[in-house]
C-alpha cells in the first residue's frame, strides 16, 4: 500500500494562496518545470494512485477548465457536503465523498495499489487530515515568493504540537 501524502506548494512566509483563495502564480512552476524540479514533479506524478481534494477545488477548476491539462490521469476523490449537478472534465474520474475525510481515504486507497494517496488543494483539507493522524509524509514545495497576507497552511490556531505527533 502506498503512503498518504500532503502535497503543497507554499510561500517562503507561510501562504498557499492570497486572500481571496486565489492562487498568485505559486503553482507556476508545475506547468512549466525545468531541470530537478522537472524530475521531481514526474517522480511524483508517477508516484499518485488517487488524488483527494475540497468541492471549493473542485469547483475552481471547473469553471476555470483546470483539469482538462492535468498531468494526473487518476481518479480525484472530492470532499464535498453534496453532489454537485455540473462535474469538472478533465481527469478520468470525480468520485464525491459526503461523510468525511475518512471516507474519503478509504475511496483513495481503492484505486492506487502501491502508489500513493495525494492530499492537495487546501488548508482546511490539509488541517483536517493532519489533525486525524492519516499524513504519512509531507511534501511543500517553497516558492520563492513572499506574500503579504492570504491563507497559510499551517495556522497557527489550527494544529496543536500534539497534531505533528503523528508525523513521526
Amino acid at each position: 500500500m502506498g503512503k498518504v501524502v500532503l502535497d503543497m506548494a507554499m510561500s517562503l512566509n507561510g501562504f498557499i494562496a492570497g486572500p481571496n483563495d486565489e492562487d498568485s502564480g505559486l503553482h507556476d512552476y508545475f506547468f512549466s518545470p525545468t531541470g530537478e524540479t522537472a524530475k521531481v514533479i514526474e517522480e511524483s506524478i508517477h508516484a499518485t494512485g488517487a488524488l483527494v481534494m475540497g468541492r471549493r477545488t473542485h469547483d475552481m477548476g471547473a469553471t476555470q477548465g483546470g483539469f482538462v491539462d492535468s498531468p494526473h490521469s487518476v481518479p480525484t476523490i472530492v470532499l464535498s457536503h453534496d453532489v454537485p449537478s455540473q462535474v469538472a472534465e478533465g481527469t478520468d474520474a470525480f468520485i464525491f465523498v459526503t461523510n468525511g475525510i475518512e471516507s474519503a481515504l478509504a475511496r483513495a486507497r481503492a484505486y492506487p495499489g502501491d502508489k500513493d494517496v495525494v492530499i492537495g488543494d487546501s488548508a482546511d483539507t490539509a488541517q483536517q487530515f493532519l489533525r486525524a493522524g492519516l499524513i504519512d509524509e509531507l511534501h511543500v514545495f517553497l516558492v520563492p515568493v513572499l506574500f503579504g497576507q492570504g491563507i497559510r497552511l499551517f495556522e497557527q490556531s489550527a494544529l496543536s504540537p500534539w497534531d505533528w505527533k503523528a508525523l513521526g
